[in-house]
């Protein structure tokens, strides 16, 4: 942060994203979307990217990434620390990816907040040439980024 021109200098740095795991739990059934089992009370729990963050970077800069913001709700997952830290930087597998849309379905089928938000995501995939119109579609496109 340039605390003289009050601008952020460092693009590439990362949100708290720790808050939204209440908000989004319950449209994952309170399951880890790794490895889709209960999260409980008492378990550690983490906020995964399931298209890793690294990802961005791996394309030299945030501008340098053509792709969605990786740091926002329909990338974003609750799920176990033991599962978040296992999966590490990997690309989401087929299974996380159906859980991830299903989930983001529920929410744009919900009257939460969080629809409006996921649908302006979709919105952002718009400018390709073959649009997307539903998370799956949507998810397809980002992996092919990824590729």
């Amino acid at each position: 942060m340039d605390w003289e021109t009050v601008q952020l200098t460092d693009k590439r740095r990362r949100r708290s994203v720790t808050r939204v795991t209440d908000a989004l739990i319950g449209f994952q059934h309170g399951r880890c979307l790794i490895c889709a089992q209960p999260i409980t009370p008492g378990d550690s729990t983490a906020v995964d990217h399931v298209f890793p963050y690294s990802l961005m970077q791996r394309f030299g800069n945030v501008s340098g990434w053509d792709g969605p913001d990786l740091d926002v709700i329909w990338n974003l997952a609750p799920a176990h620390q033991a599962c978040n830290s296992a999966k590490s930087d990997r690309l989401p597998t087929p299974e996380e990816l159906h859980r991830l849309a299903q989930r983001n379905e529920a929410i744009m089928h919900s009257p939460h907040p969080l629809r409006k938000t996921l649908q302006l995501s979709l919105r952002s995939m718009r400018h390709s040439s073959n649009p997307p119109e539903h998370w799956p579609h949507f998810l397809r496109q980002v992996q092919t980024a990824c590729d």
